[in-house]
């Protein structure tokens, strides 16, 4: 799929059909994360797949933007240690997040090539989570997302909001486009 088709065809989806995403898809799906940048090169960037359905539902106990009926979550997170012997602040709170943000929308774009769609989430309990994930302290989480085959008879997706797309030349209040 041409990536201005990919762009053009992403949208947020919250209706999966009740079909399992396949694991080397889910591979691919993680490589797409890893190949999104890090500040610095710095290896801080931690990616998990959640497909386990025990698991699945205790997450979403302490999700309240958790609104799908997605069974399978790809979680971007960061290993804060490494983000800050590697560019110190910056890279800890400002180039992690990011650069998370980045994986993110690789994933989901990577996401289009097989048929799946995926809804950006990061309205969770980040202590639930970790606990439930064993994610060690000095890890931050970044986003979550949720994975599956969109539903045929899914709603529309929303309409841009009034002044949503606002993009300037060269000085601010010059509008352009």
């Amino acid at each position: 799929m041409d990536v201005l088709d990919a762009i053009k065809k992403r949208v947020a989806v919250r209706y999966f059909e009740e079909k399992p995403v396949p694991e080397e898809v889910l591979k691919t799906l993680a490589w797409a994360a890893h190949k999104a940048p890090t500040g610095g090169n710095t290896p801080y960037r931690r990616v998990m797949v959640i497909n386990d359905e025990e698991t699945v539902e205790m997450v979403k106990k302490v999700s309240p933007g958790f609104l799908s009926n997605a069974k399978t979550l790809m979680l971007i997170y960061t290993d804060l240690d490494i983000a800050y012997k590697g560019l110190g602040r910056l890279g800890r709170d400002i180039c992690s997040i990011i650069d998370a943000g980045a994986a993110a929308e690789n994933v989901a774009l990577a996401a289009l090539n097989f048929g799946l769609g995926t809804c950006f989430t990061k309205s969770y309990s980040e202590a639930g989570v970790k606990e439930i994930l064993d994610i060690p302290e000095n890890y931050r989480t970044e986003v979550m997302l949720q994975i599956g085959y969109p539903r045929k008879d899914m709603p529309p997706p929303l309409k841009a909001k009034p002044n949503a797309r606002i993009t300037y030349l060269n000085k601010h209040g010059q509008l352009w486009m």
